[in-house]
């Protein structure tokens, strides 16, 4: 295996830019033809004058999605609206959305979908529109995302949680015509100076009958995930993906999964599109667990023994906090974990439920989960393509590598997003042309992560980059050392993360010749105004150099190791969440 491979360094010398015939654009090795329907632009050159001339907007054709996505030959409708609209002929009366207040019938919900479809068309949602969402868990919410689902709207979700500054930027990137919030947060999200409604006033409309406008091809939602260059990106994610994963989730999972689906993810994690579409497209019930501000593991651990849900999703450490708070499983449950490392000791403790118990596995870029693999004692694995994606395991040269050896990780197929929303150099580093697929011109995702190939199943090994997950939040490193290097006095910021009894801690050192203590205190202050809690490193200390390694590159590894013993901790604000917190 290549150098280039084991630090996510493509290892050609030259290259150029390359387009397909829908607009897409990317860059690829000059001295090898391009895989079908991919054509060269301008001459070969370094790998970033080719991005950047790759990242310019297309002046001829229009941006669409990849072949590979458009060729999918199991597409069964052209939008999620359509899966909705069955399940509500199937079973008018059957209960959708279980939550605190009185259950919704699918009749019930249809009809408020539409009111809610006629308010967002008064207001001028059309088509193509962007509109972000600021709801608490509920069934306001669900009501207000199928209906700019069935409207051909992309949804944006913004978390009232996160500070004002970043919200505002990401309303004004994801350059949202409207925000749907509900009343108590209109203040928070009307600063990015864009239009507000609430629920409520959306339901002040006549039930009219829309039939679903979107196209396989528009955008369902764009969800903003942490970005290295101080600011979050956000990944397109389009109707034909999206029905693609449920497809192939419903191959996975017992036919009984989604009859009974706990909704207890936060909607700007992307995972939480599983818990509310897949009940809800194939006429099964979402239930809800109720937003407190904070969410104990013991609360739900109650709901999920009361209610015995079919389908429950956590993270690796939300299952531990479930299991520890008493959560029992049954045999004719299913549980899926996913979105951080899943450790040995529980896998072997999950393993030992008498639930089926997946670990899944799958970048926001690919669609939610591109992997999954059965948990049983042992090794922990993230198994084997989903039945919507191509895996492909890579070196630095984009050529596969022999099973046992590590390559990075590729995603191709229906899975892959439709790329960073207004980011086309970005896209087209990250987005790249996919030899491996039946149709010209498919792209295949980039993810970053280093895997082998053991008995057939994929086993995750490492990051290639500064990408990290805490509790699931994946959180670029860069951008907490970007945002950190802003304050006075900083001259370098280095974020690095440990193990603390098993779970991943947050380290921050900033190299400063200033008082250690006003300056931590001035760090902080910033990190917090501008990043989401889960990013803002638990400790922060200044030292007067950073310590190098002998080819003269900052020594991560060294700063891991002093973290492990570090001082204490920075002081907490006055906002907490509880030991058994699974927000």
């Amino acid at each position: 295996m290549t150098d280039a491979a084991m630090t996510n360094r493509p290892s050609a010398a030259r290259w150029t830019a390359v387009r397909n015939e829908h607009g897409r654009r990317s860059v690829w090795p000059a001295d090898t033809a391009p895989p079908a329907g991919w054509h060269r632009l301008g001459t070969a050159g370094d790998r970033s004058a080719a991005l950047d001339l790759a990242g310019q907007p297309d002046p001829v054709l229009r941006p669409g999605p990849a072949p590979s996505i458009a060729a999918w030959p199991g597409q069964r409708s052209a939008s999620v609206a359509e899966l909705f609209a069955a399940a509500v002929d199937a079973a008018p009366d059957r209960v959708a959305v279980q939550a605190a207040a009185a259950p919704l019938t699918y009749r019930a919900l249809a009809d408020a979908v539409a009111r809610a479809r006629t308010g967002l068309h008064r207001l001028g949602v059309r088509r193509g529109s962007t509109v972000a969402v600021s709801i608490e868990r509920g069934p306001d919410l669900i009501v207000v995302l199928l209906a700019l689902l069935g409207a051909g709207a992309a949804y944006v979700p913004v978390d009232p949680r996160h500070p004002p500054l970043r919200l505002e930027y990401m309303i004004r990137d994801a350059r949202a015509e409207l925000v749907v919030s509900t009343p108590r947060h209109v203040a928070v999200v009307a600063a990015a100076g864009t239009a507000v409604t609430t629920p409520q006033q959306l339901q002040e409309h006549p039930p009219h009958r829309h039939g679903p406008v979107a196209a396989a091809d528009d955008i369902a939602y764009v969800m903003y995930t942490s970005g290295s260059t101080g600011h979050p990106k956000g990944v397109e994610v389009a109707h034909r993906s999206l029905l693609a994963f449920l497809e192939a989730m419903t191959g996975l999972l017992p036919a009984t999964a989604a009859s009974r689906v706990l909704f207890s993810t936060r909607l700007s994690f992307d995972i939480a599109t599983l818990e509310y579409l897949l009940p809800l497209t194939s006429a099964g019930t979402c239930v809800v667990a109720p937003e407190t501000g904070v969410l104990g593991a013991r609360r739900v651990a109650r709901q999920i023994n009361e209610a015995a849900p079919s389908l429950v999703q956590a993270t690796p450490v939300g299952l531990q906090l479930l299991l520890d708070a008493g959560a029992r499983f049954t045999a004719a449950q299913t549980v899926l974990c996913g979105g951080d490392v899943l450790s040995r000791p529980l896998a072997d403790r999950l393993a030992a439920l008498p639930a089926t118990v997946f670990n899944v596995y799958g970048p926001t870029e690919a669609t939610i989960w591109a992997t999954a693999w059965p948990v049983r004692p042992g090794a922990p694995r993230i198994g084997g393509p989903l039945g919507h994606a191509g895996v492909y395991l890579l070196d630095g040269d984009l050529r596969p590598v022999p099973p046992g050896e590590e390559g990075e990780i590729y995603i191709g197929g229906p899975a892959v997003a439709h790329g960073y929303r207004g980011r086309g150099r970005l896209t087209a580093e990250r987005f790249v042309p996919d030899p491996f697929a039946g149709a010209a011109g498919a792209t295949m995702y980039a993810t970053g992560d280093i895997a082998r190939l053991i008995d057939g199943e994929l086993e995750y090994r490492r990051r290639t980059d500064t990408q990290v997950k805490i509790n699931g939040h994946r959180v670029e490193l860069g951008e907490i050392e970007t945002v950190a290097s802003t304050v006075a006095g900083v001259r370098t910021a280095v974020a690095v993360v440990h193990q603390s009894g098993g779970t991943p801690v947050l380290h921050l050192f900033v190299e400063s010749r200033a008082d250690p203590a006003l300056l931590a205190s001035a760090v902080q202050a910033r990190l917090r105004d501008r990043l989401p809690s889960a990013m803002v490193p638990g400790r922060i200390e200044a030292i007067a150099a950073l310590p190098l390694t002998e080819n003269g590159k900052i020594d991560r590894g060294a700063l891991a190791a002093r973290g492990l013993a570090g001082p204490a901790p920075v002081p907490a604000p006055a906002r907490r969440h509880r030991e058994d917190s699974m927000s």
